[in-house]
């Protein structure tokens, strides 16, 4: 039961651990200017506000597809059916699972989450790596087919085809991790992943990252008195001149962007998953760079403190330079 409760904690709150656009999207209205007369360029700010999305809807469909095939095992025998999901506006058609394979149909209708939004198109899932998703080594192929997601209050959407892979690096060993031994270790590789929004604009996108998670019991950390879970990210690639690339490609404007870490992000489950407490990435786009500097106090220096105040945005934009202090 324990170990279950420590799986759905990881698992159903995933779709905000990949929101680096979160702080991105915060610049449009920050709350403490260092220089109210620079302004960051509207293309910028509609750049990071796709950069939440991009990651913030795949995450949550990895959040579903997480939920369930953590209680399935993808090598067993048998047809399967498809039918209906405790999964919002989902259709889970298992009729190949004997072939490792899971197709989720979206229905295109259904109001889900918050804010509220539809989906529609489908994902094919399947597990091209070792006998169970929970085997060390084990690889999920996610195969995006016109998957869009329609806001409701606005009408905005984002749609996605393409193929993206998750590799359990560790496997799932939870025994361990509870005794805080060992990590629960993900890698996650998408290749010319196609973005089409609603205005018909069109964007390439390409990431490639790796992610932890460690248990952290009441009595090993003294200055949190409670037992919780360390999240760190960190970029997993080389592109050009950057190192530690977290993704990488083609924004709608035709610019090309790349976003890396200079040090990991760390943030753990006492503070909030995404309030983080150190770690420090940079967007580059069309050669100009916006560097994120978390963990901070409302000075802007490192938080002396259990939970950080916000984070600083620096940028470099032709003979414009600015910063900002944001809270979470």
């Amino acid at each position: 039961m324990y170990i279950n409760s420590i799986n759905k904690l990881i698992m159903k709150t995933k779709s905000i651990y990949f929101l680096i656009g979160l702080f991105t999207i915060m610049l449009i209205s920050s709350c403490k200017k260092a220089d109210d007369s620079i302004q960051l360029d509207p293309e910028v700010q509609q750049f990071n506000s796709d950069a939440n999305s991009y990651k913030s809807e795949l995450d949550q469909a990895d959040n579903d597809i997480n939920n369930f095939v953590s209680n399935t095992s993808l090598g067993q025998t048998g047809s399967g059916s498809s039918g209906s999901s405790a999964l919002c506006g989902v259709i889970i058609d298992t009729s190949k699972i004997s072939q490792k394979i899971i197709t989720f149909i979206f229905d295109g209708v259904t109001p889900c989450f918050s804010p509220s939004r539809t989906r529609g198109g489908k994902i094919i899932v399947e597990l091209t790596a070792g006998n169970r998703w929970g085997d060390a080594g084990s690889v999920l192929t996610q195969t995006f087919v016109d998957y869009k997601i329609t806001r409701l209050k606005d009408n905005k959407s984002i749609k996605f085809n393409g193929v993206k892979t998750y590799k359990n690096i560790n496997g799932n060993n939870w025994l361990g991790f509870i005794l805080g031994l060992v990590k629960l270790k993900y890698q996650e590789r998408a290749i010319g992943i196609a973005v089409t929004f609603d205005n018909n604009k069109n964007a390439t996108w390409n990431s490639a990252r790796i992610t932890e998670w460690q248990y952290v019991s009441a009595t090993t950390n003294p200055s949190i008195p409670y037992a919780h879970v360390i999240f760190t990210a960190k970029g997993d690639t080389a592109i050009n001149t950057f190192s530690n690339v977290d993704s990488w490609g083609v924004n709608r404007f035709s610019n090309t962007f790349t976003t890396y870490y200079n040090t990991p992000i760390l943030s753990n489950t006492y503070c909030g998953l995404w309030r983080f407490n150190s770690g420090e990435l940079v967007h580059n786009v069309n050669n100009n760079n916006f560097t994120l500097t978390l963990g901070l106090d409302q000075s802007g220096n490192p938080t002396p403190y259990t939970c950080a105040y916000g984070f600083k945005v620096t940028w470099s934009s032709g003979n414009k330079n600015g910063s900002v202090i944001l809270s979470y």
